[in-house]
């Protein structure tokens, strides 16, 4: 009987521990000379610190698992992760389960990982923290993002700013590359003429340009206008900007503020047929040209002159026009030196050296020059008899400057053990008696831009190729300073450039981090 007792005891006893969550066997040992019963909990728990709760003492294997394998600090959090998890809550564990659980833990580490790494490139996001103060442009490497942290800064309604490049961002690319972002920023400054609400838009191209004129039109416009004056938001010139929404809202060009010179209703209906590759002022050229009967291969020789820049004088400009427009078959490899003698010989003042490193300015020549009478043959001899006066040094005349800044390039092909060794070279020109010696060497007007040079307004520059048996001058090149672009390369005798010539050419302008005009290329 009393065995039966103890055995039921027992049972009972092991019972209530699986109701309280203690999963290991009681064993019950009878104490002789005692009259009570000492209990043993074979899951190693021990009375804890006076006054405390039970704490666990673990074996070695399930302390690697829960603390240096899973990373768990505690016990509890390693509980509870199981709890989440659907695991069994118990830190006795089978080797299956443990390598479960390791497996399980490592594909939630990943996808956090994923996740973090998806919010780092997560547009909208980096918005939000950058509207919120939490990185800057200082800490941000994407330039776009860093373009909006600047524009952040410098704006007062930063909320709204916010919500409308989200919305931007929710809807196109254009928040992806650093034009199309200071396109987006600078249409937002004419928020309070838009004619339609931003939700409204919906890009139907995955094209950034046409995305970027689809939102302007959409923004700005009752009507569509050219397609080359959507560049004009990739630049803060507000003039060019407001052109743009003259013509969307149905102005005529002759109309809007701030053109370089007046327009006839033919040339402004030319101008709205420009190239789409063309800035505004080009295509105010173009409309001039074609108006007074040139056509596209007169405007684009024209565009590579200073004409497509200097409005200054447009009632002799229209002049020069007619010239080129009347006489189609001059060749318009002469328009340059045509119109650099007719500028030096009309606006520019004669630098006459008077003594070594001294210059003296004059006044123009011919300050009165007209294209009245003049024919292509007089014009090419008066321009052929100045390039030879150029080519003669000035006795004792010597101008001198400091150079741009721009690093020269050297390019070396093939091998000096094979014998093919080639060698370009591309190098600034600093003095007046250099820019003669290269206008000497390859027939051409170049020693006119030494005041050029002197003023920082332009950098003239020499292609040279070096050989084992001999070193020639293939190019010059004129850089404008100001923009960083070449803007032209003449050989010998006003010759454009050729294949290889223009391959060296880009090569030296994207080490340099200069850009080719469109007329060069």
């Amino acid at each position: 009987m009393r065995g039966a007792r103890l055995r039921k005891g027992r049972i009972d006893r092991r019972r209530g521990c699986r109701n309280d969550s203690w999963r290991g066997s009681l064993r019950i040992r009878l104490v002789p000379h005692f009259s009570h019963v000492v209990f043993r909990l074979a899951v190693g728990y021990t009375s804890g610190m006076a006054g405390g709760f039970a704490r666990p003492t673990l074996d070695p294997s399930t302390e690697r698992h829960i603390f240096r394998e899973l990373g768990f600090a505690s016990v509890d959090e390693y509980r509870r992760w199981c709890t989440e998890n659907r695991l069994q809550s118990s830190v006795r564990k089978s080797d299956l389960q443990r390598r479960q659980e390791r497996e399980l833990y490592r594909r939630q580490t990943a996808d956090r990982a994923l996740l973090r790494a998806r919010r780092s490139h997560n547009r909208a996001h980096a918005i939000r923290r950058i509207f919120l103060g939490e990185i800057d442009e200082e800490t941000v490497a994407d330039e776009p993002l860093k373009i909006i942290a600047q524009a952040c800064r410098k704006h007062a309604a930063a909320g709204a700013l916010r919500d409308y490049l989200i919305q931007i961002d929710s809807l196109s690319k254009l928040l992806s590359s650093r034009d199309s972002t200071i396109a987006v920023l600078n249409l937002y400054r004419y928020e309070r003429e838009w004619r339609r609400d931003l939700c409204d838009w919906k890009p139907h191209s995955h094209n950034i340009e046409k995305q970027l004129s689809s939102l302007a039109m959409h923004l700005l416009c009752e009507y569509e206008p050219p397609a080359f004056m959507v560049g004009v938001w990739h630049k803060k010139n507000r003039t060019r900007q407001r052109w743009y929404i003259h013509l969307g809202q149905g102005g005529s060009i002759r109309t809007a503020a701030g053109l370089p010179a007046p327009l006839t209703k033919r040339m402004a209906h030319w101008f709205t047929q420009a190239p789409e590759h063309y800035s505004p002022r080009a295509a105010i050229r173009y409309g001039q040209v074609l108006a007074l009967g040139g056509d596209r291969r007169v405007a684009d020789a024209i565009l590579a002159t200073r004409m497509a820049i200097d409005f200054s004088d447009n009632k002799f400009c229209l002049e020069l026009i007619r010239f080129f427009a009347r006489n189609p078959m001059l060749d318009t490899a002469h328009y340059q030196p045509i119109v650099d003698y007719i500028w030096n010989q009309k606006y520019e003042n004669q630098a006459v050296f008077v003594a070594r490193g001294v210059v003296q300015e004059q006044d123009p020549p011919q300050p009165g020059f007209s294209m009245g009478g003049r024919t292509p043959g007089t014009l090419l001899r008066r321009v052929e008899e100045w390039h030879a006066r150029l080519g003669r040094t000035a006795k004792g005349g010597l101008l001198q400057w400091t150079r741009s800044g721009i690093p020269d390039f050297e390019l070396v092909e093939g091998k000096r053990e094979s014998r093919n060794m080639r060698v370009w070279r591309i190098i600034e020109l600093v003095s007046s008696q250099e820019l003669e010696e290269e206008g000497r060497i390859l027939g051409h007007c170049v020693a006119t831009y030494a005041s050029s040079c002197r003023n920082r307004v332009s950098s003239i520059w020499s292609v040279r190729l070096e050989t084992a048996t001999d070193a020639t001058r293939r190019l010059t090149l004129e850089l404008n300073v100001k923009r960083k672009e070449i803007v032209q390369a003449r050989g010998l005798r006003n010759r454009l450039p050729d294949a290889k010539e223009m391959a060296v050419l880009k090569r030296w302008a994207s080490a340099a981090g200069l850009s080719v005009a469109t007329w060069v290329a």
